[in-house]
């Protein structure tokens, strides 16, 4: 494929341009995979919009199952003039294609600020030709130059090979010391353009209107040349620009022989000319709607609202096709045409929105600095501030926002909005929860909602108390999700809004489904930047419920997925996560070493939520290595008013640990009003997981004689839900019992602590609860590890998978990795685990269920 200046307006041509000898085999992919690469081309209108990902996954299974009969070298040159789509596709595979026969190599400008590729990507930054090599060059091509004028072009060209060929034959030894310095683009510009004044009128126009056509069709050249000329033209009348060494023709076909070319004749050509061109292209062009449209709109000066709602209705085919990139120009170019200013505010606010799902706030806000509002359009200005709102990742503490969001919501809803303003308000609420806004804002955040009269199950309305009053509403919220699980609909959008919102009240036990659902929805719909932050809020989950494996799984993807689309705060909460899990398991070296890589985000992002999570994740993992003290500085923190990790939505999140490390560091008295003050929030009723936390920290701090009861209450039918938890409580209440003379009851509730801990890999709190048994005259074997602790947690996930009875085809798709990438991995766990076939991986992976199940 080669980007052209010319095209880049045309979304997935360069793609197609390479596919093509590959499209017989698209019939092989899976279908919704194919569908979406068929719908990029508009060889297939699609239901929905496919996503880029989706289209670039097309691509990858298509190239490498083509590359599994000959290997294949995929070039794409120009690269900094490819159509955006094409670009980002190429970016997906680029990272990809390691295990499998395929080389991409790429070429592009210098100053072309390029994302392809990773760390392990060969770069190689061309130089020019050194002086020996430039002078042979030149003399081959130009022999006989007068000493002067040779000395200057080998000066000029500085080893630029296109140089020192193309400049000797624009410019003549008469006059040329005299000529006016210019960069060398300028200069080999000015070398091509000068051929012109030597060629007869109708090749001259046929280039200018070879520069001004967005495709290669020597048919279309010749046909508005004429219409442009009004006389008939031949084949013969290029003859003079290819002698000329400007264009070549091949078959059906005519191309420049290079980008600056088809520059320089742009450029040589005045505007009156290149209008009457564009005219003349969109009256041949029939067959392609979008390119006859942008054609017409090229010619056109000043408004034209029949050409502005064509513009509109391209957009919408551009957004089924997945380019969103491409939707924004045309919305831009429909706003140019508009009549009235407020059609043309609205189609610059479409483009907005569209730039800011897309992560381009740059972008953006010269959309929004284009649109004009006045007092005719009420909501125009709403839209402008959730265009800038949702643009923005999870920051630091602004009171000043969430008022503004509180103002829009009632603007939106008097406007009769009132979806806008349900949006306004549930993000109003999540600032609530990221920066730890005041109770009053919260208070003036849930009263908004009321007035707006939602129906009490409104997805949206749960959010809004959860994230506004996570431990004061949870009780309640828990019992209404527990019946929307019951009797969901199949939402995926949903379910992602009653997850994340099951998370933030600790109802991880209803959480996890409704995150399964949405993220196996997100995956096949191919919104990665979606699902990375969906699979860290599911890792989260699952490492509550104890499946720790499926918990470090889904971090590993999140940040992997997270940093592809350069979504910075879930990299870093995936990453915190991840943190946790090592500390968790006693890899306290790994532990820290995630810990700082976060850290090292989160103080760039400025997002207090996360600075609290991070806390929690060194807290325990400094319990886990008998570091209480340790591990009460890293929690009090967010109990500290002035401390930057101080958060009250997230501090019972940490509630157990604060207690445990406060208790053994000689601190109890720090934390009973801390305890005492959510177990009054939270009540009547608090959420399960809460509940079983509340009578582990009052039984740590009870005295002797009074414990009992809280461990018995802790332990009570709901603990079980929470592995991790209820073997904590039967640790400590094994030892309170020890301590209290009562041995042999203790063994009990020591051994099973034991094997929850076993089976999780908890390994510090293994050893404990061994020490502990030991005392209580019991003796254990030592653990022994599972084959399977010692796969990633991709080859983990690959694995199960396999074991589901998935083809490394559906493994690949499921993924977003190629199939023989998938290959590879199951090599390397075969040879990790001393099997030979997948048949050997189901006896192996018995023991990665979480203890719950």
């Amino acid at each position: 494929m080669t980007g052209v200046l010319a095209e880049v307006h045309l979304p997935f041509a360069a793609l197609e341009q390479a596919l093509r000898p590959l499209m017989k085999r698209a019939a092989g992919l899976v279908p919704r995979q194919r569908s979406a690469l068929l719908a990029a081309f508009g060889m297939h209108d699609d239901d929905g919009a496919p996503d880029i990902f989706l289209v670039a996954l097309a691509t990858l299974s298509l190239l490498t199952d083509s590359a599994t009969r000959k290997p294949i070298l995929l070039v794409a040159d120009d690269a900094q003039w490819l159509d955006q789509a094409t670009y980002d596709v190429l970016a997906f595979i680029s990272r990809r294609l390691s295990a499998d026969p395929v080389v991409l190599l790429v070429a592009m400008r210098d100053d072309f600020n390029s994302s392809l590729g990773d760390a392990s990507t060969l770069r190689l930054r061309l130089s020019g030709l050194d002086e020996t090599d430039a002078e042979h060059l030149l003399d081959a091509h130009a022999p006989g130059l007068p000493a002067e004028l040779r000395s200057r072009f080998l000066k000029e060209a500085s080893g630029n090979p296109l140089a020192l060929v193309e400049l000797p034959r624009g410019e003549g030894a008469a006059g040329a010391g005299d000529a006016p310095w210019l960069p060398l683009t300028g200069r080999l510009e000015r070398a091509f353009s000068s051929r012109l004044s030597d060629l007869p009128r109708a090749a001259r126009t046929l280039l200018f209107v070879t520069a001004e056509n967005d495709g290669t069709s020597l048919h279309e050249v010749l046909s508005a040349g004429e219409a442009v000329l009004g006389e008939q033209v031949e084949i013969n009348d290029l003859a003079p620009a290819v002698a000329a060494k400007l264009i070549e023709i091949d078959g059906t076909e005519v191309r420049f022989r290079h980008p600056l070319v088809r520059s320089a004749m742009h450029q040589a050509a005045d505007l009156a000319t290149r209008q009457k061109i564009h005219a003349a292209l969109a009256a041949i062009i029939r067959d392609q709607l979008d390119r006859q449209l942008w054609h017409r709109a090229a010619a056109t000066i000043g408004p034209d609202d029949e050409l502005a709602g064509e513009y509109d209705r391209m957009a919408a085919r551009a957004l089924r096709r997945g380019a969103v990139a491409m939707a924004i120009e045309v919305l831009e170019n429909a706003a140019r045409l508009s009549s009235t200013a407020r059609a043309k505010s609205d189609r610059l606010l479409r483009a907005a929105e569209l730039a800011a799902d897309l992560g381009q706030p740059e972008l953006m806000e010269r959309l929004l600095r284009q649109a004009d509002t006045d007092e005719s359009d009420p909501l125009a200005p709403i839209r402008i501030a959730w265009c800038r709102e949702i643009s923005q990742p999870p920051a630091v503490n602004d009171p000043a926002k969430i008022l503004a969001l509180i103002g829009f919501a009632a603007q939106a809803h008097a406007a009769g909005a009132a979806d806008l303003a349900s949006n306004l308000l549930w993000r109003a609420a999540q600032r609530c929860w990221w920066s730890n806004a005041s109770d009053e804002l919260g208070t003036r955040v849930l009263a908004a909602a009321n007035r707006l009269e939602l129906p009490e199950a409104d997805p949206r309305l749960i959010a809004i108390s959860a994230y506004v009053e996570p431990l004061r509403r949870g009780g309640d919220l828990y019992i209404k999700l527990q019946s929307l699980a019951e009797t969901r609909h199949n939402n995926p959008a949903v379910a992602r809004i009653l997850g994340s919102t099951a998370n933030v009240i600790g109802a991880f036990d209803i959480s996890v489904s409704f995150l399964e659902e949405s993220s196996a929805a997100l995956r096949a719909q191919g919104r990665l930047s979606d699902l990375a932050r969906v699979l860290f809020a599911l890792g989260w989950a699952e490492t509550e419920i104890g499946d720790w494996t499926g918990a470090m799984r889904e971090a590993e993807e999140s940040v992997r997925l997270a940093e592809e689309t350069s979504g910075l705060p879930w990299v870093a909460a995936a990453t915190i996560l991840k943190a946790k899990l090592a500390g968790m398991q006693g890899n306290l070296e790994q532990s820290e070493a995630h810990a700082a890589q976060a850290e090292s985000l989160v103080l760039r992002i400025g997002a207090s939520f996360l600075l609290a999570m991070l806390q929690i994740a060194r807290g325990i993992s400094a319990i886990g290595a008998g570091r209480h003290w340790e591990a009460y500085e890293h929690l009090r923190r967010l109990f500290a008013p002035a401390d930057p990790a101080f958060n009250s939505s997230l501090q019972f999140f940490g509630l157990a640990d604060f207690v445990e490390a406060a208790v053994f560091s000689g601190n109890a008295a720090a934390v009973r009003g801390v305890i005492d003050e959510m177990e009054r929030v939270s009540a009547p009723m608090p959420v399960p997981w809460f509940e079983t936390m509340l009578h582990y920290g009052k039984a740590l701090l009870a005295a002797p004689d009074d414990a009992e009861q809280f461990f018995l209450q802790g332990l009570g039918p709901a603990a079980k839900k929470w592995p991790f938890l209820r073997a904590r409580l039967l640790l400590a209440y094994g030892g309170w019992l020890r301590r209290q003379r009562r041995s042999a009851n203790a063994r009990a509730p020591l051994r099973e602590a034991r094997d929850i801990f076993d089976a999780l890999g908890a390994s510090p709190w293994s050893a404990r609860a061994r020490e502990e048994l030991r005392a209580s005259g019991e003796t254990s074997r030592r653990r022994t590890e599972q084959a399977w602790e010692t796969l990633t947690p991709q080859e983990l996930h690959i694995a199960q998978l396999a074991v589901e009875g998935l083809s490394n085809k559906e493994i690949g798709a499921r993924l977003y990795l190629s199939h023989r990438t998938v290959g590879y991995h199951l090599h390397r766990i075969f040879a990790k685990t001393g099997i030979t076939s997948r048949s050997g991986l189901r006896p192996i992976l018995a023991g990665t269920t979480h203890p719950a199940s």
